[in-house]
C-alpha cells in the first residue's frame, strides 16, 4: 500500500510556496499541471479522508475565484487553455472530495496503487438483502406505490448513513496497523456496497421527477 503524503508546492516562478498546485497567490500566476497534481493539492488540503466541509468550499470559493477561464480572454493562448484545464481540474476534485463516497474511493486509489481492486466482495447477506429490495421496488414503481417508495428512500439513506459513519474510523485504522488487508477488504465492501445502493436510490429518484 502506498503511503499518500501532504504535497508541497512551489511557484514556478517566484518560488512561493502555493496554497493551490494550479495558482500562485503571490505573483498571481497559473501553474503548470503535472502528474503530481492530484484533487487533493488542487484545492490545498491534506490528503487525508478527514475533511472539514466549510474549510473545502472555502477553499474552492478561493481558488476558483482566480482560475476562472473569462478572466484570461485578453491572455496568450497556453494561458486560456491552461486556465481552463486549471478550472476543469479544480471542479473535479470539488465534486469528487466533497462526497464522502467519492472522496473514499478516490483515496484508496491513492493509498492503494499496487492493490487489486475486488469489485464483488460485498458485507455478508448483503447481496440477497439488495435482491429483496429489488423485487420489492419493481413492485412499489410497476403499482405506483408512492408511500411505498418513500418508506424505501429512507430505508435506503438509513443504509447510507451506517456506510459513511465506518468510511473515518476505517481511514483511521488503515494508517496505523501494519497489515492493513483486513482494514482494506472492509473498505471495498462498504464501497461496493454504497454503488449497489445508489443504483437502487436513483431509480426512487428518477421515478419522483417523472
Amino acid at each position: 500500500m502506498s503511503e499518500v503524503s501532504s504535497k508541497s508546492f512551489s511557484c514556478e516562478g517566484c518560488g512561493a510556496k502555493l496554497v493551490s498546485c494550479l495558482f500562485c497567490f503571490d505573483c498571481s500566476s497559473l501553474q503548470s499541471i503535472s502528474e503530481e497534481s492530484d484533487y487533493f493539492s488542487a484545492l490545498g488540503i491534506s490528503s487525508e479522508f478527514d475533511v472539514d466541509p466549510d474549510l473545502l468550499e472555502e477553499k474552492f470559493q478561493h481558488i476558483a475565484s482566480e482560475l476562472h477561464p473569462d478572466f484570461y480572454l485578453n491572455s496568450t493562448p497556453q494561458e486560456k487553455r491552461l486556465s481552463e484545464r486549471a478550472s476543469t481540474l479544480l471542479n473535479q476534485a470539488y465534486d469528487t472530495l466533497k462526497d464522502p463516497f467519492k472522496r473514499a474511493d478516490y483515496l484508496m486509489s491513492l493509498k492503494c496503487k499496487n492493490v487489486k481492486w475486488n469489485d464483488r466482495v460485498l458485507p455478508p447477506t448483503f447481496l440477497q438483502e439488495m435482491f429483496t429490495l429489488q423485487e420489492e421496488l419493481d413492485e412499489m414503481l410497476e403499482n405506483q406505490d408512492q408511500q411505498g417508495l418513500l418508506k424505501m428512500r429512507e430505508v435506503l439513506e438509513n443504509r447510507f448513513q451506517d456506510l459513511e459513519s465506518g468510511l473515518l474510523p476505517s481511514f483511521r485504522m488503515l494508517d496505523s496497523v501494519e497489515e492493513p488487508e483486513t482494514v482494506l477488504e472492509k473498505l471495498q465492501m462498504n464501497l461496493n456496497a454504497e454503488r449497489y445502493l445508489r443504483r437502487l436510490l436513483d431509480r426512487i429518484k428518477i421515478e419522483e421527477t417523472t
